[in-house]
């Protein structure tokens, strides 16, 4: 399972090769560290329950997504300088906050994000379809808008709207005790072409990761606080292109 890993993180590795030279940390800020899509921040199956197991990933959208009575509630703060700031805005912080409600049949979930980011709190909408479930042939496939009105042009006014759209794919590719996930898709805007993710429970209380967004990569470690009843805590921490610290917290409802 290690060569698996191993082999998707060259892989991903690969994918920004051409692009990251290009990357420019103007572009897209309130998007650079955490887009509160499926799976960022949190985990989520192929029958779209939401927890601390399936696809976790922190900016790259997984195609698991949640459905009828799944809930989630994240808030991360991104320093934008080697240290760890905790705080929603400012001048050296971008921090993202975000309310998002699952919908439609398990394998075929619509979810629905409200994001709260920046200290003015410039709110967007996000929405992803699963098209596909994921099956012994085929990953699971989910299609998806980021900043479906426009909101952080017509608000924000920062850099032109963020409005982008995308699909993406996810699959596990190791099972047992220690399962493990890749995801890999492709848009525009924000997504800038290409974007992929592997992440990996070594136990059932961790995860670890790793994920080109389609501007920069970033390793990450989460960690499982507590979980009774459907309702699980978590907590995270990132770093943003090897320099930008992210750190945070997740709360989902599974019913």
């Amino acid at each position: 399972m290690r060569h698996i890993l191993v082999s998707m993180m060259a892989a991903i590795t690969l994918l920004l090769s051409t692009a990251a030279l290009g990357f420019d940390w103007e572009d897209y800020p309130q998007f650079l560290h955490l887009s509160a899509l499926p799976g960022n921040g949190f985990g989520v199956d192929n029958d779209g329950q939401v927890g601390f197991h399936g696809a976790y990933h922190m900016n790259v959208p997984c195609a698991y997504t949640p459905s009828r009575g799944n809930y989630s509630i994240s808030y991360y703060s991104a320093s934008d300088e080697n240290r760890v700031r905790f705080r929603f805005g400012g001048t050296e912080t971008n921090g993202t906050g975000h309310i998002g409600v699952g919908l439609g049949k398990p394998g075929r979930g619509l979810y629905v994000t409200e994001v709260f980011v920046d200290e003015d709190f410039v709110n967007t909408v996000n929405l992803q379809w699963q098209v596909l479930p994921e099956d012994l042939e085929k990953p699971a496939v989910a299609i998806g808008i980021l900043d479906i009105f426009d909101q952080r042009q017509k608000r924000g006014g920062i850099n032109g709207g963020a409005r982008s759209f995308y699909a993406t794919a996810t699959r596990q590719v190791s099972h047992g005790d220690q399962p493990a996930y890749a995801s890999i898709g492709i848009g525009d805007g924000k997504f800038n072409g290409l974007f992929g993710a592997v992440t990996w429970y070594p136990a059932d209380w961790v995860n670890l990761g790793f994920e080109y967004d389609g501007r920069i990569e970033r390793p990450h470690a989460a960690f499982r606080v507590y979980e009774n009843d459907g309702l699980t805590a978590a907590v995270g921490a990132a770093w943003s292109n090897f320099d930008r610290p992210v750190v945070g917290f997740s709360l989902t409802y599974s019913r």
